[in-house]
Parts: C-alpha cells; sequence; structure tokens
C-alpha cells in the first residue's frame, strides 16, 4: 500500500484541482497494458461538490438542509444529497449576479469525465447509487467486470466490499480523509475500515495487487494503520483514546436532539432541557452544552442536540427519561434520545 500525499502532487502539477497523480496515472496505464484490471475508489458521488461564487462567495445551498447542493452532471441538476430536493443549475450567481460561479470539489463523475481524457483507450463504468438506478444495472455491470470487458471500474461505498476479482491488481482510493473531519468520535475506525475493506480488492487472485492511497492527510494515523495493514496498532491508540474519554466500548454515549421548523423555538427548548437535565444530575453523568446539530437543518427542521456521556446506560437513560416525561414541549418540536448513536450529524 503507498500513500500519496495530493498537496504535493498539486504542486508538482501546478494545479491545485488535480484528481490524479502522476503515479496513480501511469499504475493505470501499465495494468491497461498487461491487461489486468483496476478499481478506483471515492466515497462521493456527483460531478462536484458545489457550485460556489468566487466573487462573493455564496455557494447554492439546499433550501431544507443546511448542506450545499452536489451537482450532477448526468442529470445537468443541483442535488441535495440529504432529503433529494433538486434545482436547475444558475448560469450567474443567484446574489451578486456574477456569471463566474464555478464548480469546487469532485465526485464520482468527475473522476469519470477526467479519466475518459487521460486514459482514452481505457473502457470504464461507474458504480454509484445514480448510476444503478435502473433494475439489474449493478448485476449487469459487475457480470461485464468479471468478463474483463471493462477495465477500470469507478466506484462509491457501493464497491467496498464482497467483491472477488481475480484480475484486479490496483486499487486507487482517491480522497482517502474525507470520512475524517466529520464530528463523531467513530471517523477514524471507519476511514480505517474502508481503507481496508477498499484495499482487499486488489491481488486477490495470483497476481500480486497493488493499492495506491491519495490523501492530503498522509500522517493521520488511520491512514497509516491502515496502509501497514495493522488492525492492532489502530485498535491499540483507539481504544486508549475512548478509555480516557468514556466512550464506548468504555461508556455509554447518547445524543438528544430537538427539532423544530423554528429555529429559535428548538434552541430555546433544548436550553430549557439543558438546565433540567443539570438539576439533580447523577455524579456519573458528564452533559455537554447545547449546540446546533453539524448539520443544523435538515429536511426542513432545525436542529439542536446535547451529548451524554456516562459509564452505564441505565442512570443516563433514567435521568434524561425523568426530565422528558416532566418537560412539555411546544407543539411543532419534537425531542429524540439515541442511546450509543450511529451518527452525531
Amino acid at each position: 500500500v503507498r500513500v500519496l500525499d495530493m498537496r504535493l502532487e498539486q504542486q508538482k502539477q501546478k494545479n491545485s484541482h488535480a484528481i490524479f497523480s502522476d503515479k496513480l496515472r501511469q499504475a493505470l496505464e501499465l495494468r491497461l497494458e498487461r491487461g489486468e484490471q483496476s478499481i478506483l475508489f471515492l466515497n462521493r458521488r456527483g460531478f462536484a461538490r458545489s457550485l460556489q461564487c468566487p466573487a462573493c462567495g455564496h455557494a447554492c445551498q439546499c433550501p431544507h438542509c443546511s448542506i450545499a447542493l452536489t451537482y450532477h452532471r448526468t442529470e445537468d441538476r443541483l442535488m441535495c444529497h440529504v432529503c433529494g430536493y433538486q434545482s436547475i443549475v444558475p448560469r450567474k450567481c443567484p446574489e451578486c449576479k456574477d456569471p463566474a460561479i464555478a464548480l469546487q470539489g469532485y465526485g464520482t463523475q468527475k473522476v469519470e469525465e477526467v479519466l475518459a481524457k487521460l486514459i482514452p483507450k481505457a473502457k470504464f463504468a461507474r458504480i454509484d447509487a445514480d448510476a444503478m438506478r435502473k433494475k439489474n444495472t449493478l448485476r449487469d455491470m459487475l457480470h461485464a467486470f468479471k468478463s474483463k470487458k471493462i477495465d477500470i471500474l469507478i466506484g462509491t461505498q457501493m464497491i467496498a466490499k464482497g467483491l472477488h476479482f481475480p484480475n484486479v491488481t490496483l486499487v486507487g482510493i482517491l480522497n482517502a480523509d474525507i470520512g475524517l473531519h466529520v464530528p463523531d468520535f467513530r471517523a477514524a475506525e471507519r476511514t480505517f475500515q474502508l481503507i481496508t475493506q477498499v484495499a482487499g480488492r486488489a491481488g486477490r487472485g495470483e497476481l500480486e495487487g497493488e493499492v495506491i492511497v491519495q490523501t492530503a492527510t498522509p500522517h493521520a494515523p488511520a491512514i497509516q494503520f491502515a496502509r501497514r495493514h495493522d488492525f492492532d496498532g489502530f485498535s491499540e491508540q483507539e481504544l486508549e483514546f475512548r478509555r480516557e474519554f468514556q466512550f464506548p466500548p468504555y461508556g455509554r454515549c447518547a445524543v438528544l436532539t430537538v427539532r423544530s421548523t423554528h429555529e429559535r423555538r428548538a434552541e430555546f427548548t433544548l436550553q430549557t432541557l439543558h438546565r433540567r437535565l443539570l438539576e439533580n444530575l447523577p455524579p456519573e453523568i458528564q452533559v455537554s452544552e447545547p449546540l446546533p446539530s453539524p448539520l443544523i437543518r435538515s429536511h426542513g427542521q432545525f436542529r439542536f442536540q446535547i451529548t451524554l456521556r456516562s459509564l452505564h446506560a441505565r442512570p443516563l437513560t433514567k435521568h434524561v427519561q425523568s426530565v422528558l416525561q416532566k418537560t412539555t414541549l411546544p407543539e411543532d418540536v419534537t425531542a429524540t434520545f439515541d442511546m450509543d448513536a450511529i451518527s452525531f450529524m
């Protein structure tokens, strides 16, 4: 497994938007010459991450969620990957009317386009939620790849595990640190797991495999441990971090989330719940400050949350339920309590 620092690659190519390092491009060309196959993995679908104005900085956002709309070139639409909202692509900035509005970042559709220019002789296909909407498309595409009718497979998490192709000798992981920067204590674990799973697609037959990991954070522990296939080293470091802060499996972690279509009402309700949680608080429970959720608006609702930690679930659940039972919520406000939440978004 080889890890490449894309900051240095982009400096070398004098292109701050370069998607492919020279080494990955050369490795893809070599596999094509040998009649071997490759897989390119990027955990972001669409063409560009966002549409942003270089003049005023405005980015086209979903009107129902606090997230930038992703540009999909196949449909020539802006789409929200949270609620599914779609809109036409503005030809000038909606705020300042500057015509120089530009695409930022990249997804699997952009990788597909750039690859066609870099290696025009290659036959390739894309597997993601957008390309797989028609019935049997995934089955047919995997069959074509297994039959060696496709040289390079581009995909998202859908190709991360469960696939066995003996002729695949190269896996390229693009933007490998994409999941490291989310506010979740499991971010490192998920990144390590994903890189390990995707890397396992190479060299599953008699031919030797190679994995090239492209990242802007090459020294991140999750990436370095995955490079060395060092599960023991990663788990030892990760467990030490979780032990220190009482995260699972050494403690229980829960999220109390308040939702409403009215932002101030949701925020005020959570502040009220926070004050009541601190009253007669059992000493073994830790309560965070009330904060906006990382994705503050989703499906038209504003969301604010409190994180609670304790060594055991029972006193935590009992205390929160007691506060909720004694609190009358405003008419359009809902509160949910999620023990050991899968996501903190």
